[in-house]
C-alpha cells in the first residue's frame, strides 16, 4: 500500500503529526501495533488528560536547545489545534486540560479529526522493518508492507502500557540510550509506617555532594516507596543519575518555611514528650518515624537540636529503580545528536522524523510531555509539508 507519510506509532505525537499532514491533503498512514490508539492518553493525568502548562518553556525538558526550536514554533497554537478538533481548554494551577476533564473526549476527538481528515488508522500493525530505498521507504508489518515518501517514527516508550520500539532504526545508524521510569514514585524503604499519609515538605535530591534537584510540594508515602507530585517531579533526575551507575541520596525538610532555630525555639518550649510536639508540624505517622529516627525519647524540650535537625534534614537512601511500567513515560530515547532540532528530521536519512518520546526527550511532571509531543508533531509536520502553515 502506498502512501506519502508513513507514521509508526498511534500515541500522542503520531496522531497529531497524521491530522497535520492530512490538512495539507496528504495521505498520511499511521501504524499502531496495539489494537487501539491514543492507550496512554486515555490513561494520563488520571484520567483527566493533562495536555499541557501555562510555564512550558525549554528549561522544563532535559534537553532545552534542542526542544527550543519546536516549542517557539507551537508557542501560542496550543488553544487553536484543539479547538480545530472540537475542544475548549481550562487551566487549574498552571496546568492546561480539555474543559471537560476527560481524557477520553480527548481521545475521541483526536481520533475524529484524523478520520475526517483523511488519515488512515491500521491498528494490530506492529512494524517488523523499515528500509530506506532511493525514493522513499519501505515499511513492512508482520501481515502488510506498505510504502511512502516520509516516515515519522512516533513510537513513543515502554512507560505503562507502551512497547519500546526504537531498535528499528538501528539498521539506519540511529543509535539510542536506554528507557528508564520517570514521572514515576521512586523506590524508598526510608520512612516506615507511614504509607498513604501525605505532607507538603521541601525534597533534596544529591550526587554525592553536589544538589542536584531541590523543590517543594506534596509527597505522598507509601510502603517502600516515596510518591506524589513532589516525588513525581524529582524521578527523571533520580532516573537519569542511576541509569549512569551514579548514586543519589536525599533528603526531606519537613517544614521548608521555618529555619532550623525557629524550630528549634519550639520544641525547647515545648511540654510534651517528642512524637506530640512533632505533631505540630507532622501527622502522626511522620511524627514517630521522624522521633525514631534522631533516637529522641522523653520530653521534647530535652531533645530540642536533635529534633530539629531531622526535621529539617530527614536523609533518605533510594533504592533502585521503579518498574518503568508504573512510569507515566520514560527518560532516555534516540540520540538528538541524529536529528535536526528544528525540523525533526534525521541528518542521516533523509525523510526520516522522530517526534514526542521516541527522541531522548523528557519534561517535568504537569503536561509539559504531552505539549511536547504536539509541538515535535507540529515541527515534523511543517517540515514535511515543506514549511507552511498546517
Amino acid at each position: 500500500m502506498k502512501f506519502q507519510d508513513i507514521v509508526i506509532g498511534g500515541g500522542a505525537s503520531g496522531i497529531a503529526t497524521a491530522i497535520f499532514l492530512a490538512r495539507k491533503g496528504r495521505r498520511v498512514a499511521v501504524l499502531e501495533a496495539q489494537d487501539r490508539a491514543l492507550k496512554k492518553v486515555l490513561a494520563s493525568g488520571n484520567g483527566r488528560c493533562n495536555l499541557s502548562n501555562v510555564g512550558v518553556c525549554a528549561d522544563r525538558y532535559n534537553a532545552p536547545d534542542f526542544v527550543k526550536s519546536a516549542l517557539d514554533a507551537f508557542d501560542g497554537r496550543l488553544a487553536e489545534f484543539f479547538a480545530s478538533v472540537g475542544l475548549e481548554l481550562r487551566r487549574e494551577d498552571g496546568r492546561i486540560y480539555p474543559y471537560s476533564f476527560c481524557a477520553g473526549n480527548v481521545v475521541n476527538a483526536l481520533l475524529d479529526a484524523a478520520n475526517k481528515e483523511g488519515a488512515e488508522l491500521i491498528c494490530g500493525a506492529g512494524v517488523t522493518h523499515i528500509e530506506k530505498q532511493e525514493r522513499g521507504f519501505v515499511v513492512a508489518t508482520k501481515d502488510a508492507v506498505y510504502s511512502g515518501e516520509n516516515v515519522v517514527f512516533s513510537t513513543g516508550s515502554n512507560a505503562t502500557s507502551g512497547i519500546d520500539s526504537l531498535d528499528l532504526l538501528a539498521p539506519l545508524g540511529h543509535k539510542r540510550t536506554a528507557k528508564s521510569a520517570a514521572i514515576s514514585y521512586i523506590p524508598c524503604g526510608s520512612v516506615k509506617g507511614a504509607s498513604g499519609v501525605r505532607a507538603r515538605a521541601a525534597l533534596t535530591l544529591y550526587d554525592g555532594e553536589s544538589k542536584v534537584f531541590c523543590r517543594q510540594g506534596e509527597l505522598l508515602f507509601k510502603d517502600k516507596a516515596l510518591s506524589g507530585i513532589l516525588a513525581f517531579e524529582a524521578s527523571s533526575v533520580y532516573s537519569r543519575l542511576l541509569r549512569k551507575g551514579i548514586k543519589c541520596v536525599g533528603s526531606i525538610d519537613f517544614a521548608p518555611d521555618k529555619s532550623t532555630g525557629e524550630v528549634e525555639a519550639f520544641f525547647a518550649s515545648s511540654d510534651g514528650d517528642c512524637v506530640q510536639a512533632l505533631c505540630a508540624y507532622l501527622h502522626r505517622a511522620l511524627a514517630v518515624a521522624v522521633a525514631k529516627r534522631a533516637g529522641a525519647t522523653g520530653k521534647a524540650g530535652d531533645n530540642a537540636a536533635l529534633l530539629a535537625r531531622t526535621l529539617k534534614n530527614f536523609s533518605l537512601e533510594f533504592d533502585g529503580a521503579c518498574d518503568i511500567k508504573n512510569a507515566q513515560v520514560a527518560v532516555g530515547g534516540l540520540e538528538l545528536a541524529g536529528f535536526n532540532p528544528v525540523t525533526t528530521e534525521s541528518v542521516k536519512i533523509k525523510g526520516l522524523y522522530a517526534t514526542g518520546e521516541a527522541l531522548d526527550v523528557d519534561g517535568e511532571c504537569g503536561g509539559y510531555n504531552l505539549h511536547w509531543a504536539w509541538a515535535s508533531a507540529y515541527a515534523a509536520a511543517r517540515a514535511i509539508a515543506g514549511e507552511g502553515n498546517v
